[in-house]
């Protein structure tokens, strides 16, 4: 832990004395609606909370300059930033021109601001038009750009504009194994790209509001209980706008029959937008006892809302990666986020043609409670965002180098960049001894825990959950990223379920036991169980005197 820590100081003192002693980093935040802002505002806040390192500027543009669409750049000047710069950048329009050309209004207004601010460093977020200005201006005036939520696949023509971003931008933060994947098979710079997993989940995941009643009532009406109403946020698909219109009438029609109180969020900046929100009128949705349909949420209540929503339908990104966090069930409507890695809360229906698959899928979904799913982060990525800032090098040459085939093999993060060892908690429950360990992926030992096993069935349990917590918690200060559980146990066990179905006397009370399930929910990680003669074996074979033997016995001893 130490070496680590030394070393984290040692690399920052050296890049701060290559990039000059007292220069901070300039830092240029730009952002263009109220859903990329949820994800920028916690790395907004962290480069705020360190003044000696960094210089905050923030750009404001698109749609968070529009009434029709809440005027979101209120919430960041709630949140104390200084804007530096406002630009109207949104050309009103129904079709995809108006796209075209608020890109290219944008291009236009971006290179006066940016030779104003001169920042060593430009953030973009994702995959939206505005972005891809941003990208461009800052690329062809030589500034750095990193790219938050590169690598990822979803539908529409995001996806292109996406990918054109990451080929823009000179780092890259991903959220997912998949999408870090995905970047170097693009040629991507490996040592140029942080997995730090998704900013908004550091929120989501530290987000308790025990006056959550009062927002929900706030939003949807005194008579609503918590898992007994709607939130519903469904944008238009800019390649077959007209197939996104049908399919958003047939969804409101769906919610009407379902007859459940509804939360309506106004759609995003994007061709069809209009026409969806006339569609909106023309059912007389805003003044329908069941509905309530509002421009924006500020997103800390928003967080509340799905939490304890009964379900979520449409076809937003934020149903697929943010609702996951708190197993809320989701009804993902369409093409719109094809490809996206999602939890076990969605469900899929991907030809929403008729009104009845969508009543039908609410009628599966409404009320149901699914395990939290981790997969876009795990509450930790704006320490390790700053910590990959502080280590850019501005010395460096700014022409950035891709890697052609072959893809480098990425096992681990290399310690120099300040990321982390892949490693797995290790359990080991035996006749006296309850071990919990942080082991690397090679193997190696990298902070170990001992207890000596209750006697209780209640007890045993509960210091296993306890130990397995601390030493998750332990593992992001060690610079650990724990990717799932291994638990070695006494007795006779079946590994297909995680189940300890018979033991001697020696570990009481342990007989048809369920190890996997409550560890998994309380851990959100995969977890594997076995006997322990058989782990030992394993690792021998993977680590010990039986690697490269294709034949040999293990025996082990131990307590009876």
């Amino acid at each position: 832990e130490v070496y680590f820590k030394n070393l984290s100081k040692q690399k920052q003192k050296e890049v701060m004395e290559k990039n000059g002693n007292n220069h901070k980093l300039r830092v240029c935040v730009a952002t263009c609606n109220r859903a990329d802002y949820s994800k920028l505002a916690p790395i907004m806040f962290g480069i705020k909370a360190e003044p000696q390192f960094f210089e905050l500027d923030v750009v404001v543009l698109g749609s968070h300059l529009i009434d029709d669409y809440g005027n979101t750049y209120r919430m960041i000047e709630q949140d104390d930033f200084d804007i530096h710069t406002r630009l109207h950048t949104i050309v009103r329009g129904e079709d995809e021109a108006a796209m075209v050309e608020s890109v290219g209004l944008a291009l236009v207004k971006l290179p006066d601001v940016l030779n104003r601010l001169k920042p060593d460093i430009m953030i973009v977020h994702g995959d939206r038009f505005d972005a891809l200005a941003l990208a461009t201006s800052a690329a062809l005036m030589n500034i750095r750009i990193l790219h938050i939520e590169g690598g990822e696949v979803s539908g529409t023509i995001d996806d292109s504009i996406r990918h054109a971003i990451t080929k823009l931008a000179h780092y890259h933060v991903c959220c997912t194994r998949s999408a870090e994947q995905h970047l170097i098979a693009m040629c991507e710079d490996h040592d140029r790209i942080l997995l730090a997993g998704c900013p908004s989940y550091d929120k989501l995941l530290s987000a308790k509001n025990k006056d959550y009643m009062s927002i929900i009532r706030i939003w949807l009406g005194e008579d609503v209980k918590t898992r007994d109403y709607i939130v519903a946020l469904q944008h238009p698909v800019t390649t077959d706008i007209k197939h996104s219109i049908k399919m958003f009438e047939l969804t409101l029609d769906a919610l009407m029959s379902f007859n459940k109180r509804t939360l309506v969020l106004f759609p995003n900046v994007d061709a069809g937008d209009k026409e969806m929100v006339r569609v909106m009128r023309k059912k007389g949705i805003e003044h329908h006892p069941n509905f309530r349909a509002v421009k924006h949420v500020p997103f800390d209540q928003f967080i509340q809302l799905v939490a304890h929503a009964g379900c979520m339908i449409g076809n937003s990104s934020c149903g697929v990666r943010e609702v996951g966090a708190f197993g809320t069930p989701v009804i993902n409507l369409g093409t719109r986020q094809t490809g996206r890695e999602t939890g076990e809360n969605v469900l899929h229906v991907r030809d929403a043609d008729t009104q009845d698959k969508i009543l039908h899928a609410l009628q599966l979904q409404f009320g149901k409670q699914y395990p939290c799913s981790k997969i876009y982060g795990d509450g930790n990525a704006v320490p390790r965002i700053l910590k990959f800032l502080k280590s850019i090098d501005l010395k460096e040459p700014l022409q950035k180098k891709f890697c052609f085939p072959p893809v480098k093999d990425n096992i681990s993060q290399d310690i120099d960049h300040i990321l982390e060892t892949q490693s797995a908690l290790a359990v080991d429950l035996g006749g006296t001894n309850l071990r919990v360990a942080i082991v690397s992926m090679k193997g190696e030992i990298v902070k170990k825990y001992t207890q000596l096993n209750p006697k209780t069935y209640e007890d045993r349990l509960e210091l296993i959950l306890k130990m397995c917590v601390e030493a998750a918690s332990e593992a992001v200060n060690v610079n650990c990223r724990i990717l799932g559980v291994g638990i070695s146990t006494g007795g006779r066990v079946n590994p297909r379920e995680g189940i300890v179905l018979h033991s001697t006397k020696l570990i009481q009370e342990w007989s048809s036991v369920d190890l996997r399930t409550p560890i998994s929910d309380a851990l959100h990680l995969p977890v594997w169980v076995d006997n322990d003669g058989n782990c030992a074996a394993l690792a021998e074979r993977k680590f010990g005197h039986g690697k490269g033997i294709e034949n040999f016995v293990t025996l082990i001893t131990g307590t009876g």
